[in-house]
């Protein structure tokens, strides 16, 4: 951890003979999405999470471009030399771990995608509440994202007047995988969704499928954010997964 520019969270307590999830956040979060989960911590380190640039403690500037992100995400795990790691990534975090795998052949152990399919389609109306500002982007996704009524959600969105939000939503449009690439996949992949999640469109999780060997599980009464509306069941799921 020898770049004060990026954070690393939770890197500083690694048990190399446990096992370690990198959970990569949604548009616009950073390492926080992860602080209501609990694994077995016999068996699991701390949830692992490094902040993208411009998001949370790692300075930089956000992007618009997923690959730049995933080896941004490859070229900071190089000094940890962590072996069997799983990639846990939500919403556009999902797309950054399918090309950390596909597209720079990262190894790991298996992959699990939290409210997140490939393609992600973000909407045109969103797009141009998040061109708007941050907050506005942050506004939508809560309205249609959020099934359960959760009191400062806003909060875990970029406050500041950078279109973070924008960037990312545009990367999540930017890109592209063929889908020869899915089915090529030789790790384990399961896709966990939020039974009342609006944002996710069953059609392509349905696409999803028939590219790629991956087993789906459902979550009753959570919409987008699992994390924070039901982390006890979603870390128990984690760990069932994994």
């Amino acid at each position: 951890m020898n770049n004060p520019q990026i954070y690393f969270h939770n890197f500083n307590s690694i048990d190399r003979e446990k096992k370690s999830i990198l959970f990569i956040p949604g548009a616009g979060m950073d390492h926080r999405f992860i602080r209501a989960l609990k694994l077995p911590a016999a068996e699991y380190n701390q949830p692992l999470v490094i902040d993208l640039p411009g998001h949370g403690k790692t300075k930089g500037f956000s992007s618009n471009d997923i690959q730049s992100y995933s080896k941004f995400l490859i070229d900071a795990l190089e000094q940890f030399h962590l072996k069997n790691l799983v990639l846990c990534g939500h919403s556009m975090g999902g797309l950054i771990a399918l090309d950390m795998l596909i597209g720079h052949g990262f190894s790991a152990k298996s992959l699990l995608l939290l409210n997140s399919i490939y393609p992600i389609r973000v909407s045109n109306a969103l797009i141009e509440k998040a061109k708007a500002g941050n907050g506005y982007a942050a506004d939508f996704i809560i309205k249609f994202g959020l099934y359960k009524k959760l009191i400062g959600m806003k909060n875990i969105f970029p406050q500041e007047e950078a279109l973070v939000m924008f960037n990312d939503l545009d990367a999540c449009n930017n890109f592209e995988l063929n889908p020869t690439d899915l089915q090529n996949l030789k790790l384990p992949i399961s896709l966990v969704l939020g039974a009342k999640d609006k944002l996710v469109d069953l059609k392509e999780v349905d696409n999803f499928a028939k590219h790629s060997s991956c087993k789906i599980h459902s979550m009753d009464e959570v919409g987008h954010f699992p994390f924070f509306e039901n982390p006890h069941e979603l870390s128990k799921l984690i760990t069932f997964i994994t």
